[in-house]
Protein backbone atom coordinates (compact mmCIF):
# COMPACT_ATOMS: atom_id res chain seq x y z
CA UNK A 1 0.00 0.00 0.00
CA UNK A 2 1.29 3.27 -1.23
CA UNK A 3 2.19 6.10 1.74
CA UNK A 4 0.56 9.56 1.18
CA UNK A 5 3.06 12.01 0.20
CA UNK A 6 4.31 14.18 2.35
CA UNK A 7 4.88 18.14 1.22
CA UNK A 8 7.51 20.28 2.65
CA UNK A 9 8.27 23.88 2.09
CA UNK A 10 11.48 25.82 3.34
CA UNK A 11 12.89 29.26 2.49
CA UNK A 12 15.61 31.32 3.80
CA UNK A 13 18.51 33.35 2.64
CA UNK A 14 21.01 30.92 -0.05
CA UNK A 15 23.24 29.71 2.32
CA UNK A 16 20.92 28.51 4.78
CA UNK A 17 18.40 26.83 2.06
CA UNK A 18 21.46 25.25 0.20
CA UNK A 19 23.00 23.91 3.42
CA UNK A 20 19.78 22.50 4.79
CA UNK A 21 19.05 21.07 1.27
CA UNK A 22 22.59 18.99 1.39
CA UNK A 23 21.75 18.02 4.42
CA UNK A 24 19.18 16.43 3.43
CA UNK A 25 20.43 15.68 0.47
CA UNK A 26 22.98 13.34 2.64
CA UNK A 27 20.40 11.87 4.92
CA UNK A 28 18.31 10.38 1.94
CA UNK A 29 21.85 8.78 0.66
CA UNK A 30 22.98 7.19 3.69
CA UNK A 31 19.33 6.03 4.55
CA UNK A 32 18.80 4.74 1.05
CA UNK A 33 22.40 2.37 1.51
CA UNK A 34 21.23 1.46 4.46
CA UNK A 35 17.78 0.62 3.66
CA UNK A 36 18.68 -0.87 -0.10
CA UNK A 37 22.05 -0.62 -0.40
CA UNK A 38 22.81 1.79 -3.01
CA UNK A 39 21.26 5.63 -3.72
CA UNK A 40 20.29 7.03 -6.88
CA UNK A 41 19.94 10.79 -7.72
CA UNK A 42 18.58 12.45 -10.38
CA UNK A 43 20.40 15.86 -10.86
CA UNK A 44 19.18 18.75 -12.23
CA UNK A 45 20.53 21.42 -14.57
CA UNK A 46 20.66 25.24 -14.99
CA UNK A 47 22.18 27.66 -13.04
CA UNK A 48 19.80 27.45 -9.85
CA UNK A 49 21.93 24.31 -8.15
CA UNK A 50 25.43 25.23 -8.95
CA UNK A 51 26.20 26.47 -4.82
CA UNK A 52 24.36 22.90 -3.84
CA UNK A 53 26.53 20.69 -5.57
CA UNK A 54 29.86 22.52 -4.66
CA UNK A 55 28.76 21.73 -1.01
CA UNK A 56 27.95 18.20 -1.49
CA UNK A 57 31.21 17.61 -3.34
CA UNK A 58 33.50 19.33 -0.17
CA UNK A 59 31.01 17.03 2.26
CA UNK A 60 29.15 18.77 5.11
CA UNK A 61 29.60 18.95 8.80
CA UNK A 62 27.92 16.46 11.35
CA UNK A 63 26.50 19.67 13.08
CA UNK A 64 24.80 20.55 10.14
CA UNK A 65 22.86 17.32 10.13
CA UNK A 66 21.96 17.32 13.75
CA UNK A 67 20.75 20.90 13.28
CA UNK A 68 17.82 19.85 10.88
CA UNK A 69 17.39 16.94 12.71
CA UNK A 70 18.12 14.86 9.37
CA UNK A 71 19.49 11.00 10.55
CA UNK A 72 22.47 9.81 8.73
CA UNK A 73 22.34 5.77 9.26
CA UNK A 74 25.44 4.19 9.88
CA UNK A 75 27.60 7.15 10.18
CA UNK A 76 30.27 5.37 12.95
CA UNK A 77 31.10 3.34 10.62
CA UNK A 78 32.08 5.40 7.52
CA UNK A 79 33.64 8.14 8.77
CA UNK A 80 36.55 8.01 10.81
CA UNK A 81 36.68 12.07 10.80
CA UNK A 82 33.46 12.72 12.76
CA UNK A 83 33.52 16.71 12.01
CA UNK A 84 33.20 16.49 7.91
CA UNK A 85 30.43 13.66 6.34
CA UNK A 86 31.48 12.92 2.71
CA UNK A 87 29.19 11.77 0.28
CA UNK A 88 29.04 7.71 -0.10
CA UNK A 89 30.30 8.08 -3.45
CA UNK A 90 30.96 4.47 -3.98
CA UNK A 91 27.02 3.28 -3.52
CA UNK A 92 25.94 6.59 -4.94
CA UNK A 93 24.67 5.87 -8.89
CA UNK A 94 23.80 9.83 -10.41
CA UNK A 95 21.52 10.20 -13.28
CA UNK A 96 20.15 13.50 -15.51
CA UNK A 97 16.73 14.42 -15.52
CA UNK A 98 17.06 16.72 -18.75
CA UNK A 99 19.64 17.71 -20.97
CA UNK A 100 20.41 20.48 -23.84
CA UNK A 101 21.69 18.95 -26.82
CA UNK A 102 24.72 20.11 -27.18
CA UNK A 103 28.41 18.53 -26.61
CA UNK A 104 29.23 17.82 -23.05
CA UNK A 105 31.85 20.30 -22.79
CA UNK A 106 29.52 22.67 -23.96
CA UNK A 107 28.52 25.81 -21.81
CA UNK A 108 25.16 25.10 -22.24
CA UNK A 109 25.39 21.43 -20.66
CA UNK A 110 23.70 20.30 -17.64
CA UNK A 111 26.54 17.59 -17.65
CA UNK A 112 28.80 20.26 -17.94
CA UNK A 113 27.98 22.47 -15.29
CA UNK A 114 27.48 18.78 -12.54
CA UNK A 115 31.29 17.97 -13.70
CA UNK A 116 32.32 21.41 -13.08
CA UNK A 117 30.67 22.11 -9.55
CA UNK A 118 30.10 18.11 -8.16
CA UNK A 119 32.06 15.47 -10.14
CA UNK A 120 35.59 16.60 -10.60
CA UNK A 121 35.46 17.60 -6.82
CA UNK A 122 33.90 14.52 -5.82
CA UNK A 123 35.74 11.99 -8.49
CA UNK A 124 32.61 9.47 -8.49
CA UNK A 125 33.15 5.72 -10.10
CA UNK A 126 32.57 6.55 -13.94
CA UNK A 127 30.80 4.00 -14.32
CA UNK A 128 28.04 5.16 -11.84
CA UNK A 129 27.58 8.58 -14.35
CA UNK A 130 24.93 8.08 -16.92
CA UNK A 131 25.03 10.86 -18.73
CA UNK A 132 22.20 11.60 -21.08
CA UNK A 133 23.37 11.52 -25.04
CA UNK A 134 22.20 14.24 -26.07
CA UNK A 135 24.93 15.09 -28.41
CA UNK A 136 23.44 12.41 -30.02
CA UNK A 137 21.07 12.48 -33.44
CA UNK A 138 18.52 11.21 -34.33
CA UNK A 139 17.70 12.90 -30.87
CA UNK A 140 14.48 10.59 -30.47
CA UNK A 141 16.66 7.70 -30.35
CA UNK A 142 18.98 9.04 -28.02
CA UNK A 143 15.67 9.66 -26.08
CA UNK A 144 15.36 6.07 -26.52
CA UNK A 145 19.13 4.58 -25.77
CA UNK A 146 18.46 6.77 -22.17
CA UNK A 147 15.31 4.85 -21.62
CA UNK A 148 16.94 1.37 -22.40
CA UNK A 149 19.83 2.72 -19.90
CA UNK A 150 17.27 3.13 -17.01
CA UNK A 151 15.08 -0.10 -17.95
CA UNK A 152 18.61 -1.90 -18.03
CA UNK A 153 19.56 -0.15 -14.29
CA UNK A 154 16.53 -1.06 -12.16
CA UNK A 155 15.90 -4.12 -14.33
CA UNK A 156 12.33 -3.82 -16.00
CA UNK A 157 12.91 -4.53 -19.81
CA UNK A 158 8.43 -4.61 -20.74
CA UNK A 159 8.06 -1.30 -22.02
CA UNK A 160 4.46 -2.24 -23.15
CA UNK A 161 3.42 -2.16 -19.26
CA UNK A 162 2.83 1.27 -18.52
CA UNK A 163 2.65 0.65 -14.82
CA UNK A 164 5.66 0.00 -14.57
CA UNK A 165 8.31 3.74 -13.68
CA UNK A 166 11.79 3.53 -12.58
CA UNK A 167 11.54 4.56 -8.48
CA UNK A 168 14.97 7.40 -7.94
CA UNK A 169 15.63 7.17 -4.61
CA UNK A 170 15.69 11.33 -4.65
CA UNK A 171 15.01 13.69 -8.01
CA UNK A 172 16.79 17.48 -7.74
CA UNK A 173 14.46 19.93 -9.53
CA UNK A 174 14.92 23.28 -10.58
CA UNK A 175 12.22 25.28 -12.03
CA UNK A 176 11.63 27.93 -14.21
CA UNK A 177 10.03 31.57 -13.70
CA UNK A 178 7.60 30.31 -16.09
CA UNK A 179 7.00 27.27 -13.89
CA UNK A 180 9.00 24.34 -16.46
CA UNK A 181 10.53 21.65 -14.68
CA UNK A 182 14.06 19.91 -16.13
CA UNK A 183 12.96 20.50 -20.14
CA UNK A 184 9.04 20.20 -19.65
CA UNK A 185 7.62 23.53 -20.68
CA UNK A 186 4.27 24.84 -20.40
CA UNK A 187 3.17 24.64 -23.51
CA UNK A 188 4.49 21.55 -24.97
CA UNK A 189 1.02 20.03 -24.02
CA UNK A 190 2.12 16.48 -24.88
CA UNK A 191 5.55 16.16 -23.07
CA UNK A 192 3.35 16.94 -19.95
CA UNK A 193 0.73 14.45 -20.81
CA UNK A 194 2.94 11.51 -21.85
CA UNK A 195 1.87 8.33 -19.69
CA UNK A 196 4.41 5.36 -21.08
CA UNK A 197 7.36 6.69 -21.85
CA UNK A 198 10.39 7.20 -19.62
CA UNK A 199 12.38 9.61 -22.00
CA UNK A 200 11.22 12.71 -24.38
CA UNK A 201 13.19 14.70 -27.08
CA UNK A 202 11.39 17.92 -26.92
CA UNK A 203 11.69 21.48 -28.19
CA UNK A 204 12.19 24.38 -26.37
CA UNK A 205 9.85 27.28 -26.48
CA UNK A 206 10.75 30.26 -29.24
CA UNK A 207 12.16 32.61 -25.85
CA UNK A 208 14.20 29.96 -24.56
CA UNK A 209 17.46 30.31 -23.99
CA UNK A 210 19.30 28.12 -25.13
CA UNK A 211 17.18 27.35 -28.20
CA UNK A 212 18.03 23.96 -28.72
CA UNK A 213 16.73 20.23 -29.14
CA UNK A 214 16.45 18.92 -25.20
CA UNK A 215 15.98 15.49 -23.77
CA UNK A 216 14.10 15.09 -20.79
CA UNK A 217 12.49 12.49 -18.34
CA UNK A 218 9.02 12.62 -18.21
CA UNK A 219 6.67 13.32 -15.44
CA UNK A 220 5.46 9.95 -14.41
CA UNK A 221 9.24 9.32 -13.80
CA UNK A 222 9.44 12.30 -11.77
CA UNK A 223 6.59 11.29 -9.61
CA UNK A 224 7.49 7.83 -9.10
CA UNK A 225 10.94 8.89 -6.92
CA UNK A 226 11.08 8.35 -3.63
CA UNK A 227 11.79 11.86 -2.89
CA UNK A 228 11.95 14.74 -5.02
CA UNK A 229 13.58 17.83 -3.97
CA UNK A 230 13.31 21.60 -5.94
CA UNK A 231 15.73 24.43 -5.19
CA UNK A 232 15.11 27.56 -7.06
CA UNK A 233 16.30 31.04 -5.93
CA UNK A 234 14.87 34.27 -6.53
CA UNK A 235 11.91 35.96 -5.51
CA UNK A 236 9.55 35.51 -8.21
CA UNK A 237 10.33 31.72 -7.90
CA UNK A 238 9.36 31.37 -4.46
CA UNK A 239 5.87 33.40 -5.05
CA UNK A 240 5.40 31.00 -7.51
CA UNK A 241 6.51 27.92 -5.44
CA UNK A 242 4.15 29.80 -2.63
CA UNK A 243 1.39 29.26 -4.65
CA UNK A 244 2.01 25.85 -5.64
CA UNK A 245 2.36 24.50 -2.03
CA UNK A 246 -0.82 26.61 -0.88
CA UNK A 247 -2.79 24.90 -4.25
CA UNK A 248 -3.76 28.11 -5.89
CA UNK A 249 -1.73 27.59 -8.85
CA UNK A 250 -2.35 24.42 -10.72
CA UNK A 251 -1.46 25.13 -14.15
CA UNK A 252 2.09 25.01 -14.60
CA UNK A 253 4.38 22.13 -14.99
CA UNK A 254 6.04 22.63 -11.27
CA UNK A 255 2.01 22.06 -9.94
CA UNK A 256 1.76 18.67 -11.76
CA UNK A 257 4.93 17.22 -9.54
CA UNK A 258 3.01 14.87 -7.39
CA UNK A 259 4.88 11.80 -5.76
CA UNK A 260 2.37 8.81 -6.01
CA UNK A 261 4.53 7.71 -3.02
CA UNK A 262 6.84 10.08 -1.38
CA UNK A 263 8.03 13.15 0.04
CA UNK A 264 8.42 16.12 -1.85
CA UNK A 265 10.46 19.11 -0.21
CA UNK A 266 10.70 22.82 -1.61
CA UNK A 267 13.67 24.61 -0.67
CA UNK A 268 13.54 28.50 -2.10
CA UNK A 269 16.60 31.02 -1.49
CA UNK A 270 15.47 34.41 -1.51
CA UNK A 271 17.95 37.48 -1.50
Amino acid sequence: MNEPTRTFRYCGNEKEITEHAAALVFSIAFRSIHNRGRFSMVLSGGNSPRPLYLLISKGISTQLSARYGLEVPGLHKNHGDKDLLSMPWENTWMFWGDERCVPPGHHHSNYRMAEETLLNHSHPQESHIFRMPADREPYSEAAASYEQTLRNFFHIENAENPARFPVFDLVLLGMGEDGHIASLFPDNTAALHESRRWVLAVDAPADTEPRVKRLTMSLPVINHARNILFFTTGSKKALLSEKIFLGTENKVPASRVKPSSGNLYWYCAQP
